[in-house]
């Protein structure tokens, strides 16, 4: 018999006897008559065996993955998801794996902006300083905020609206986190539950990193569609991923790992934050409309701001 058939049926026999459903299972596709004979009647059949049992292996690991993750009413459809992912890794469907990735990130992302906590601490913190102090003698807390203009919403949402001339910052934080894009809320999230409203300056490259890579994924979750016409930027995203598809594989499950980490690390620390934020003066970001010329902002107030 040929070797690799023969592991398979090792490993098979191995997984029967330690799983009873697994082993029912197979007798359920065998039908009654189990014997060797029976086993032998085509390569076909022991393929599918061997899919079944892959499938399995992968189940268990996204039980295994998920397991202690604290919004336990979405780890099922987090589950099927994770399971699709791996499949379509497996397959090499490089688009399909990406849109896997994004509904997992997508679920999580929806359930917790809808948490009354999350969102009362969003709210009363957005206008506050970024970063907490830093140096010699000095322990980062939530309550110990630098004292610059540079806002939580100024770092979540970057830029401006070019039709309104606002600022992202001051447009986005007076809408509810359930009504954002998806990869605000995800931000957010990052910024709120992953850094637990904590981050200090040096963090920085590491917060834009993480949620670059994250915007790859969105970016990418759509390749397997065709006809869509890409934006410059976004044709940009696509150039560099995917002659790079083995790398972004384990780029983008690392991505996942750590968002789905930052989550469970995170999630016990909302009822304290959110007494800290409650308790803050209210302080909502400024107003601001700017109006370029050359390398000089130029506010509604009329004063001049050097870049």
């Amino acid at each position: 018999m040929d070797k690799k058939l023969k592991n398979t049926i090792d490993k098979i026999v191995q997984l029967s006897r330690e799983n009873i459903e697994f082993g029912a299972e197979l007798r359920r596709r065998l039908g009654k008559d189990s014997s060797a004979e029976s086993l032998s009647l085509d390569g076909e059949r022991i393929e599918q065996i061997y899919e079944y049992c892959i499938e399995e292996v992968v189940k268990r690991q996204a039980e295994e993955f998920y397991a202690d993750f604290p919004i336990k009413d979405i780890i099922p459809d987090l589950v099927k998801d994770f399971c699709r992912m791996e499949s379509f890794r497996r397959k090499d469907c490089f688009g399909d794996f990406c849109l896997a990735v994004y509904q997992q990130l997508e679920c999580i992302a929806n359930k917790l902006c809808g948490n009354s906590d999350l969102c009362e601490i969003a709210e009363h913190m957005w206008g506050y300083p970024a970063y907490v102090k830093t140096g010699d003698g000095i322990t980062p807390s939530i309550e110990n905020r630098g004292n610059g203009d540079y806002t939580i919403a100024a770092l979540v949402f970057p830029g401006k609206n070019s039709k309104t001339g606002y600022s992202y910052a001051y447009e986005k934080s007076r809408m509810a986190l359930q009504s954002l894009y998806a990869m605000d809320k995800i931000r957010s999230i990052i910024y709120f539950v992953g850094y637990k409203s904590s981050m200090k300056n040096s963090d920085y490259e590491e917060y834009v990193t993480f949620t670059s890579l994250l915007s790859d994924v969105y970016q990418c979750r759509n390749t397997n569609h065709r006809g869509n016409t890409l934006k410059t930027w976004e044709q940009e995203i696509m150039d560099r991923v995917l002659p790079q598809k083995a790398v972004y594989y384990f780029k983008f499950l690392g991505a996942l790992t750590q968002f789905v980490e930052m989550i469970k690390e995170g999630w016990g620390a909302l009822v304290d934050m959110r007494k800290y934020a409650i308790g803050l003066p209210g302080k909502k970001v400024q107003c601001m409309r700017l109006k370029v010329l050359d390398k000089i902002d130029i506010p509604d107030d009329g004063r001049k701001r050097i870049r």
